[in-house]
């Protein structure tokens, strides 16, 4: 990951991710009653506002393992990766503007998604 990225924080994302031109940010944060050796994390995003910085983060998934895994943001949607060597357990949020929250963006075209969370 150093190669690819240079300085590589796994655990902390920034970019504009609900497409309002205002830059945002995604943190993992570890649960402190988990193993050293296998942490849970919580994803949370927090939208930038040009008037106040940051609002309230909203939690897109909690008690997720990131040992063997990644968080990323790809294009419009925030990607969530347990396990690299496995495909399959990417899982993917895109802001819906009108839901106005994150939705869990689902590959069957006829399955509308769930909103997230917000705190």
């Amino acid at each position: 990951m150093r190669k690819l990225y240079g300085i590589y924080h796994p655990y902390f994302l920034r970019g504009d991710v609900n497409d309002d031109g205002v830059l945002d940010f995604v943190l993992a944060f570890v649960r402190r009653d988990s193993d050293p050796d296998s942490p849970w994390f919580s994803i949370v995003v927090f939208n930038g506002s040009e008037k106040s910085g940051f609002g309230p983060g909203t939690f897109l998934e909690r008690d997720v393992s990131l040992a063997d895994g990644d968080l990323a943001v790809d294009r419009d949607s925030i990607v969530i990766t347990p396990n690299l060597e496995d495909e399959d357990s990417n899982r993917r949020y895109r802001w819906d503007p009108f839901r106005h929250s994150y939705v869990f963006v689902r590959d069957d075209a006829g399955d509308d998604g769930a909103t997230a969370s917000q705190t």
